[in-house]
């Protein structure tokens, strides 16, 4: 009995161990199930102690503190994950991951270390998102020899639900003490900001004063106006009792939330509505050069209230370091320009049918611009596919999670209307853009 049973425990560690963050990420049973129960969708109900940002403690302990939430709060964090990025080789060598890699790895904050470097980048990531967003453009500002700073929103990197215990002012506390902490640590500052973390970002810089070592302000598909003009509602809806999500999702994807509770909805809106245009017309805008990447097809935020930030921001007259602003725009130039005019610094570039780079690539999507095609997870030959799309249609979501062509771009209903098609990953135009992102920091010293 005693060997029975000694076998029997060895073979369901064996099991254990077999399983990763990438075992289940074809499996369309599993995932189906997870999907309707949301086994992946409820965080450890774990106490975690807070650390007190307004001492501007050091970003070593932010980080530490950052990594125990992970750990107490996400089921998945100890799981073996063998997603080797650029950025995670870079960890590595400067002795900040061990080799063998699990989810709370990878979600985590980060520095990247770039010994005798006085200038760092700071990024912050987007809503239901998490550090590992930034993995590719971690690894190219490392290679202009600057040290890279990422944080962790308050809510995530645990699971979906926990957003709905996060206020607004926990955002506002991390932004504050991330750019003021980061500005007394070096002495040329970069910030950088993706959705719903450039409106942080944003927000930040012009209801505060901004310290002097920052120089520039970069934005990745900023969350400037969302497409559903009726975000307000979602304070009013989140306030009613067992109405708690607006998408439930498998959460199969373990770097990012998949499910959307009301409450991240009105998280969201409270971040965008401090740089609608009444408030950037009433705001005293820093004089910082602005570098801007956005799709016109993007379906999460409005392309054209994107165009009036930057149309607000660029003023050389009154904001001379606004002379040296860039806007990478993927779609029609003509667009752009209506709004912005025929002379303001743009780079535009658009798919086209069945050529390179974009081959079988429709239009570029929310999501995709920061990642780069050989990401090993969001990339061309990548694990994750992105069929949020067809929630309520699990004909059409089993469908797009299995059919060997499908469809790649924005979520567009002209696309959806198709056939299956896979919200499109990353960024067909990774290449030019880590070169206009070059011709912008080039910039900054003219």
């Amino acid at each position: 009995m005693r060997l029975l049973l000694c076998f029997l425990l060895g073979l369901t560690s064996s099991f254990s161990w077999a399983q990763t963050c990438l075992s289940h990420i074809d499996d369309i049973d599993y995932i189906m199930a997870a999907k309707k129960n949301g086994s992946h969708r409820f965080a450890i109900d774990a106490k975690v102690r807070t650390l007190d940002l307004d001492s501007q403690p050091p970003f070593s302990a932010y980080l530490a503190s950052a990594r125990d939430w992970i750990d107490a709060r996400n089921p998945r964090a100890s799981l073996p994950c063998p997603v080797h990025t650029e950025t995670v080789k870079l960890l590595q060598a400067q002795g900040s991951l061990e080799a063998d890699l699990n989810v709370g790895d990878l979600l985590s904050p980060f520095e990247l270390r770039h010994p005798g470097s006085n200038k760092a980048v700071l990024l912050f990531h987007g809503l239901t998102d998490s550090p590992f967003s930034y993995h590719s453009l971690a690894a190219f500002f490392h290679r202009q020899g600057f040290n890279v700073r990422t944080v962790l929103l308050p809510g995530h990197g645990s699971a979906a639900n926990d957003l709905q215990e996060v206020s607004f002012k926990q955002w506002q506390a991390l932004t504050r003490y991330a750019i003021e902490r980061t500005s007394k640590d070096f002495d040329q500052v970069i910030i950088g900001g993706y959705s719903t973390g450039a409106a942080l970002a944003v927000s930040n810089l012009i209801e505060r004063p901004v310290p002097q070592q920052v120089q520039a302000l970069m934005l990745w598909s900023p969350a400037t106006e969302p497409h559903n003009k009726q975000g307000w509602l979602a304070k009013w809806i989140d306030r009613i009792p067992f109405v708690n999500w607006i998408d439930k999702d498998a959460d199969i994807d373990f770097a990012k939330y998949e499910s959307f509770p009301f409450a991240a909805a009105r998280l969201g809106h409270e971040a965008m509505r401090r740089i609608d245009a009444k408030h950037l017309a009433k705001a005293k805008l820093p004089n910082l050069p602005l570098f801007v990447v956005q799709s016109e097809v993007d379906t999460t935020i409005d392309a054209r209230a994107t165009l009036a930030l930057v149309k607000a921001w660029h003023n050389p007259q009154v904001r001379p370091n606004s002379a040296k602003d860039m806007l990478v725009y993927y779609g029609n130039p003509q667009t752009a320009k209506r709004y912005l005019g025929d002379d303001f610094p743009l780079r535009s570039y658009a798919c086209q049918a069945n050529q390179s780079p974009c081959n079988k690539i429709i239009d570029l999507s929310h999501i995709s611009v920061v990642n780069a095609p050989n990401h090993p997870y969001y990339g061309a030959q990548g694990h994750y596919r992105n069929c949020g799309s067809y929630l309520e249609d699990d004909k059409a979501y089993r469908r797009c999670k299995t059919q060997a062509q499908v469809l790649i771009g924005e979520r567009s209903e002209a696309n959806l209307a198709k056939g299956p098609l896979k919200r499109l990953t990353y960024n067909p135009f990774y290449a030019e853009l880590e070169q206009d992102m070059r011709t912008f920091l080039g910039r900054l010293h003219e």
